[in-house]
C-alpha cells in the first residue's frame, strides 16, 4: 500500500549557559526589522498508477491465459480490449479497473484475442450492476470459437471473454478451472490500497458543456446532450458509478440517427494514463497539459490533463468531411469545470 509521507519537523534546541561571575547586563539594541516569510509553493501530487488491491498482475494473467490457449499473437497490455466493444470505450475508459483499484489485461487481433478484468469490492459494483439488469450471476459460456465467463470468489470478480477459433463447448472445464486459479488468488491477498483524489467523479455533463456552449463554438443551433445509454453491464457499472465518470454525446436531437458532433469521456484521477498517451502537444488554456491524434476511425481527439484528472474530447466528420474544432470546446469545458460558467447576457 502506498502511503503519503509524513515529514516531522523541527526539535527544540536548549542553549545553556552557566558561570561563576556575574555577567554585564547588556544595552538593549533595536530589533531588525521583521521579514515577511515567503509562502511555500504547494507541491503537486505526483502522477502515479494506482496500486491493484490484490498480488496478481497482468503477468499473473497472461500466463495462465497462454496455458489454456496458446500464445497470443499480440503483445499481452494492461487495458481493456478495443475489439468488438462499446464505441465509448477508447481512451480513458481503457483503464476503469485500474481507477477502481483492479486490472484489465488483453491480447490479440480481429483473428483471436481475450480480455481478463478482476475487480475488488465487487459486491457493490455487482448490486448496482443488478439494479439495472446488467448482471445475471456467475456463468460459464463456451461454444465454436468464444467463451465467456463470470466467476465470484469472496469480494473479488473476474470477467472473461475468449474469442479463438480453437475453442469449443468442451473446454469450458479446464478454462474454468485456470481463470479460478486466480480469481481465488486474488480473493486471498486482497489489501488496503491508497485511492487516488479526484475533482470529477459524479459530474454531470453539462458541467463541463451545455447545449449552448457546443451550438456557439460548433456553429449550430440543434445540439442536444445525451448521457444515458443502455447495454448495461459490469463495465458501465465501474465506469459510471465505481469511477464516477461520464459519456457526454452532443448531437443533432437523434443519439443514433442525428449528426454527431462531440464525445467527452472521462477518467478521475487517470493522469498516469494520460501521461503515455501518443500524441502532439498542444496548448489549450487552463489545462495541465494537452495531446492532440487522431482515433482508430480517422475522427479528431484531443486529450487534457486538468490537475489530476483525463478528459477526452472527439471530434466527429460530418458529410464534407469537416469536424468541430476541439481546442475552444476543451477550453470552455476546463474553465466551466474550474471556475464557473459564465453568467448569461
Amino acid at each position: 500500500m502506498r502511503l503519503r509521507s509524513l515529514l516531522v519537523l523541527g526539535t527544540a534546541a536548549l542553549l545553556l549557559v552557566s558561570g561563576c561571575t556575574p555577567e554585564p547586563t547588556p544595552k538593549p539594541t533595536a530589533s531588525p526589522s521583521a521579514t515577511a516569510t515567503p509562502t511555500p509553493t504547494p507541491t503537486p501530487d505526483p502522477i502515479v498508477e494506482p496500486d491493484a488491491a490484490f498480488d496478481v498482475t497482468c503477468d499473473d494473467v497472461a500466463a495462465e491465459m497462454a496455458a489454456l490457449v496458446g500464445e497470443p499473437p499480440t503483445p499481452v497490455k494492461p487495458v481493456m480490449s478495443l475489439i468488438a466493444t462499446m464505441n465509448w470505450l477508447s481512451g480513458p475508459a481503457q483503464h476503469m479497473f485500474q481507477r477502481a483499484s483492479g486490472i484489465a489485461c488483453s491480447a490479440g487481433d480481429d483473428t483471436r484475442y481475450w480480455e481478463v478484468t478482476i475487480l475488488p469490492d465487487a459486491q457493490t459494483v455487482i448490486d448496482g450492476a443488478t439494479e439495472r439488469q446488467g448482471w445475471w450471476g456467475e456463468s460459464v459460456e463456451c461454444s465454436d470459437g468464444t467463451c465467456q465467463l463470470e466467476l465470484v470468489d469472496s469480494d473479488v470478480l473476474l470477467s472473461a471473454h475468449i474469442d479463438d477459433p480453437a475453442v469449443g463447448a468442451d473446454d469450458a472445464g479446464r478454462i474454468e478451472e485456470g481463470l479460478r486459479r486466480l480469481v481465488t488468488r486474488a480473493a486471498t491477498t486482497v489489501h488496503a490500497v491508497e485511492y487516488i483524489d479526484s475533482n470529477i467523479p459524479g459530474v454531470a455533463c453539462d458541467r463541463f458543456l451545455t447545449t449552448q456552449d457546443v451550438n456557439e463554438l460548433v456553429g449550430v443551433s440543434d445540439a442536444a446532450l445525451f448521457d444515458d445509454f443502455g447495454g448495461w453491464g459490469i463495465p458501465a457499472e465501474v465506469y459510471t458509478y465505481a469511477n464516477g465518470s461520464r459519456i457526454c454525446y452532443y448531437t443533432s436531437g437523434d443519439p443514433y440517427a442525428g449528426e454527431a458532433y462531440l464525445q467527452i469521456t472521462t477518467l478521475p484521477a487517470g493522469a498516469w494514463a494520460f501521461e503515455d498517451l501518443d500524441g502532439d502537444a498542444v496548448i489549450v488554456e487552463g489545462a495541465d497539459a494537452a495531446k492532440e491524434s487522431v482515433d482508430a476511425d480517422g475522427s479528431p481527439i484531443l486529450d487534457v490533463r486538468v490537475e489530476m484528472d483525463w478528459l477526452r474530447f472527439k471530434a466527429y466528420q460530418n458529410d464534407s468531411g469537416a469536424s468541430a474544432d476541439l481546442i475552444p470546446l476543451a477550453e470552455r469545458a476546463v474553465r466551466n469545470l474550474t471556475v464557473g460558467h459564465t453568467a448569461p447576457e
